[in-house]
């Protein structure tokens, strides 16, 4: 039985930022394994942050694509932000996957193996024990697991982020490319929480989204339905080609997944709570995580935590957003444009990052229109 310093399972976003960070790190001579049932070869995730520039992980070999400006609107009604000296970024999924797996192949310590996890568990003296279904069983000193529980989401009633994609062009310019629509609220929202976003490339090209906030299981054709509705109804698009597909589901709650019990066990990505519970944002908190995973493991060897650290008074404010999500979907859209249209966008996105300052936090939140706020608060739950 093959034993390793490091095991990683699932090399998504978050598993392929980790080894990206090892390997510039005093840890890179390692020897690694990578696990996971797919080549990474296929455009399967479109990425976004904001930042001031590009992150180091960012992919150098292709186009860079960004936004100075977001735009939230609710029917006819619409408020635009200019981020200031913020860019909010684009990633192709197939892009950062070549990019890192470039790197990985010039470290003949770390070793790759297409298969898929059947179980991890301890097996003792602080070693980590993977089955796989056709490769047998291998062991590590420590793991990092970013595989979700999907029987976890599916049997919880936690409020999700469900979402299908289509990368779409035509002849037509029906799109604003100086401007992504962060939100565009179209339906009533009394019962619901949905809205489109669009990233427009060109006046031509797009990625445009159905996003809906639920607890029940949705036919994701009755997803695409509403985005083909979409197009033709709010865009006049009835001729266009469709490149790719995306969808996904990301859990909307600050109570998170079970830790595991093993300290040798190290959640990541959304596993390890780094998806922004009232907007489902993650990409800028993997990076964050990942980072300072391989600091503390450069320094003692040693991972203290097993999830992502949060400030509490975020997880605080993340429910009131949910609150108001589930109990009185009506108000969310007035919020965020709120949000946006009294405080300076820099200041807001700082706020989502989870990186303001208690008086930063009571300048922004003091704008805002408080009566919903107090019926959440009123009748506050966790979601």
């Amino acid at each position: 039985m093959v034993t390793y310093d490091y095991i990683i399972t699932g090399l998504g976003c978050a598993g392929l930022s980790l080894i990206y960070y090892l390997l510039d790190s005093p840890l890179k001579d390692k020897k690694i394994l990578l696990i996971d049932n797919s080549s990474k070869t296929e455009n399967d995730r479109t990425w976004c942050y904001w930042a001031e520039k590009p992150f180091e992980i960012h992919p150098k070999n292709s186009p860079l694509i960004f936004w100075d400006t977001i735009k939230i609107a609710e029917s006819k009604e619409s408020v635009s932000a200019y981020l200031e000296d913020l860019k909010y970024f684009h990633i192709k999924s197939s892009d950062f996957y070549k990019e890192v797996i470039d790197k990985i192949k010039k470290h003949p310590n770390v070793s790759f193996l297409k298969d898929s996890v059947e179980q991890i568990q301890s097996s003792g003296k602080s070693i980590v024990q993977v089955k796989t279904s056709n490769s047998g069983i291998f062991r590590s000193e420590l793991l990092f697991n970013s595989i979700p529980m999907s029987s976890y989401l599916n049997e919880s009633p936690i409020l999700k982020q469900v979402f299908v994609g289509w990368n779409v062009s035509s002849n037509q310019e029906s799109f604003d490319p100086s401007a992504v629509s962060l939100m565009h609220f179209v339906s009533d929202q009394k019962r619901k929480t949905d809205f489109f976003y669009i990233l427009p490339y060109t006046a031509k090209h797009a990625l445009i989204e159905y996003t809906l906030y639920t607890k029940n299981e949705i036919d994701m054709k009755v997803m695409e339905s509403k985005l083909s509705e979409y197009l033709e109804n709010e865009l006049g698009l009835t001729d266009y080609q469709i490149h790719f597909k995306e969808s996904g589901s990301i859990p909307m709650s600050t109570l998170g997944f079970p830790p595991p019990t093993d300290p040798n066990i190290i959640h990541l990505g959304t596993l390890a709570g780094c998806s922004k519970p009232s907007t489902g944002y993650t990409f800028y908190d993997i990076q964050k995580h990942c980072r300072s995973i391989v600091s503390e493991l450069s320094f003692t060897g040693k991972v203290s935590s097993r999830i992502w650290d949060r400030k509490k008074r975020f997880g605080f404010y993340d429910n009131i957003i949910l609150n108001i999500a589930v109990k009185w979907p009506a108000s969310l859209p007035d919020i965020f444009r709120k949000m946006f249209a009294k405080n300076q966008a820099k200041l807001v996105l700082k706020f989502l990052h989870e990186e303001t300052s208690l008086w930063e936090e009571i300048k922004l939140l003091s704008r805002m229109n408080y009566s919903v706020f107090i019926k959440s608060l009123l009748n506050y739950e966790k979601h």
